[in-house]
């Protein structure tokens, strides 16, 4: 035991016996084999070193769980903001001169699955195929998206589950609209030379002005998505469009590589009265007459 810094001498001769010993020790297993030293280093590992090595699996653990933690949470967080703006749409217009009213659509609901990227062509990362719920006789596309942002889109039924694109393939098109403001404009994948692939946003007009960092959301027209799902940031301005449309390069809110957990929009199916009244119309529309057939044994006389 020290004091106020003055070591005992008897302790100072034992480290001075442990360092010469570890200094024998290494010498020893330079001069073993390779195969030897193996042995040695996975005896060490499993005696003397086991307490610190399983100590730091432990720390290095405890550090992936905090970090899941806290994205469940953003996700939460990002859930429960989407479902208040659902609950704050206004219902559709009724058809007040319908013998049976027709009642608001519903938002629509959300199923969990889980995302194998690369797959069903294994290398290619714009592709993923979805586990989870059963897309066998479903309406396509399908809309994929975490609590964070949007994912991409199931293109069709991969045995019991589906297929489909990440935002970061080619032929991937998103309406979205401004967080704060009514500028709205058509999103696709653009990827510089050498870099990661963003998003680039087209169509603003020109004399709109979409300062960096705003909020990008779905519009939900096409009702492939619902509206109002996070895409990306805006983070500088791009070169115009065809000189009267301006371009916005934006960040994405998710990144394909970091998906695992996705969320799949179930589209409302419409009500009944809708589908009459849609055949009703269809059957009232006028019809151009058909041409009287042709009598051939009139003819040949």
């Amino acid at each position: 035991m020290s004091y106020q810094g003055v070591r005992p001498q008897g302790r100072r001769l034992l480290d001075v016996v442990f360092f010469s010993l570890a200094i024998i020790f290494s010498g020893i297993v330079a001069g073993l084999s390779s195969a030897h030293q193996s042995q040695v280093e996975s005896a060490v590992r499993a005696t003397a070193l086991y307490p610190f090595l399983l100590l730091h699996r432990l720390a290095a653990e405890r550090g992936q769980i905090e970090r899941r933690v806290a994205g469940l949470l953003t996700e939460r967080d990002s859930l429960t903001e989407l479902l208040l703006r659902y609950r704050d749409r206004t219902a559709p217009i009724r058809d007040e001169s319908s013998t049976q009213p027709l009642s608001a659509l519903p938002a629509g609901s959300v199923a969990p699955a889980v995302v194998y990227p690369g797959r069903p062509h294994v290398g290619n990362p714009d592709l993923f195929v979805l586990s989870g719920p059963d897309f066998r006789g479903r309406e396509f596309p399908v809309g994929v998206f975490t609590g964070i942002g949007l994912v991409g889109v199931v293109r069709a039924p991969h045995g019991r589950g589906g297929r489909g694109e990440f935002w970061s393939h080619p032929n991937f098109r998103v309406s979205v609209l401004a967080d704060e403001g009514d500028v709205s404009g058509l999103v696709r994948p653009w990827r510089a030379e050498g870099g990661q692939p963003v998003l680039l946003l087209e169509g603003a007009p020109f004399q709109a002005d979409i300062p960096a960092g705003t909020l990008l959301v779905t519009t939900g027209i096409a009702g492939v998505y619902p509206p109002g799902v996070p895409v990306g940031h805006i983070r500088e301005a791009g070169e115009p469009e065809a000189g009267w449309m301006k371009r916005y390069i934006v960040e994405p809110s998710v990144r394909p590589e970091e998906v695992r957990d996705v969320f799949v929009w179930h589209r409302s199916a419409l009500p009944a009265g809708i589908e009459t009244d849609i055949e009703a119309d269809t059957a009232s529309a006028p019809t151009e007459p058909e041409p009287a057939p042709t009598d051939t044994a009139s003819a040949r006389r």
